[in-house]
């Protein structure tokens, strides 16, 4: 599709029926988790922040062995919907099935160790309601302590590949996520159940990609180098499902360029075994993707990482004390 003329889009102040009172919230907020537990709390106290409150949160307690389950059924909300299975089956199953029970006209991805700023809900508003297919943008990335390392933006289309954007930012339209599926890896296991929404959307569908961060990434608390290894061999082996479903677009050369690639990551992957130092070294360099020229953090933002980051979530469920920050009305600009 091409991309409608509209760079900017105004957000309106939010208006909104009670979600209470409703079987078909505006959103179903989809959070798969396994072994939550020191997350869960801080993800619904942001998710309270948001400006923007016509929605559900659809929980998926993917077997976990912690109190994550008891900690969401402890919560005070009746917009908080848990499905929760006795064994782990994996997180591409897990969304599968919140897809299934989603009741809202569009799903948000909320990852339950992200953060999200309170005006994310009403910035998807603004998009959806210029009837963009979905909704993408930044995400700010910090380390294990929410010290801001850099902001993720959108990879240009290269070779076979769309432009590219970060997973746990999207919103769209919940018959569309269904349509398409998180089940590429359910037999198998492993990372890059992802890969099959992204480059779909990304291929073949009208997307809104906000000039703003919506969302801040906290990176794997844990830098493992067998892991890397792991996720680059799925992604390979997804992008040569997506190639010969269709997805990708029918270019051989292209396929094998990107497969060279790959392969070529994964031998230098090996590589490292040999001195961990160096890949170290290179996670820390690493690029982020492509944001606006002269692109920066607003102080506001900051600032509510520095406000979620003293917070004590765990207490504040407990006794509700909203955040002291404001989030006015902006315009919703689009990236280039």
């Amino acid at each position: 599709m091409e991309s409608k003329p509209v760079n900017s889009i105004k957000i309106a102040a939010s208006t909104t029926k009670d979600p209470r009172n409703t079987q078909t919230p505006t959103f179903s907020v989809m959070t798969p988790v396994y072994n939550g537990e020191a997350f869960i709390h801080r993800c619904y106290g942001v998710l309270r922040e948001q400006t923007f409150t016509d929605w559900e949160w659809v929980v998926v307690d993917d077997g976990s062995t912690d109190r994550t389950a008891e900690i969401v059924r402890s919560i005070d909300d009746d917009r908080i919907r848990l499905i929760s299975y006795p064994e782990n089956q994996g997180r591409g199953y897990a969304r599968t099935e919140a897809l299934k029970a989603c009741r809202g006209d569009w799903v948000v991805l909320w990852d339950a160790d992200d953060i999200y700023f309170p005006d994310r809900l009403e910035r998807i508003e603004a998009a959806r309601e210029q009837d963009y297919d979905y909704y993408c943008s930044y995400a700010v990335v910090v380390d294990n302590t929410l010290r801001i390392k850099g902001v993720r933006g959108f990879l240009p289309a290269s070779g076979i590949l769309p432009r590219f954007f970060v997973h746990s930012t999207l919103a769209c339209p919940v018959e569309l996520a269904r349509e398409i599926g998180y089940d590429i890896f359910r037999e198998q296991g492993g990372p890059g159940e992802d890969f099959r929404i992204v480059m779909t959307l990304g291929g073949h569908y009208n997307g809104f990609y906000d000039n703003d961060a919506s969302a801040v990434y906290q990176e794997d608390r844990e830098v493992n180098l067998q892991k890397s290894i792991d996720t680059n061999k799925a992604q390979k082996r997804a992008l040569r499902m997506l190639y010969h479903e269709g997805i990708l677009p029918q270019r051989p050369w292209g396929l094998f360029a990107l497969m060279v690639r790959r392969s070529i990551k994964i031998t230098i992957l090996h590589l490292m075994r040999i001195a961990p130092g160096l890949y170290l070294r290179t996670v820390k360099l690493r690029a982020y993707g492509d944001t606006a020229p002269g692109f920066q953090l607003s102080q506001q933002r900051r600032e509510f990482i520095d406000w979620v980051h003293r917070t004590d979530f765990s207490e504040s469920i407990k006794q509700p004390q909203a955040c002291p920050l404001v989030f006015p009305t902006m315009p919703l600009r689009k990236a280039n």
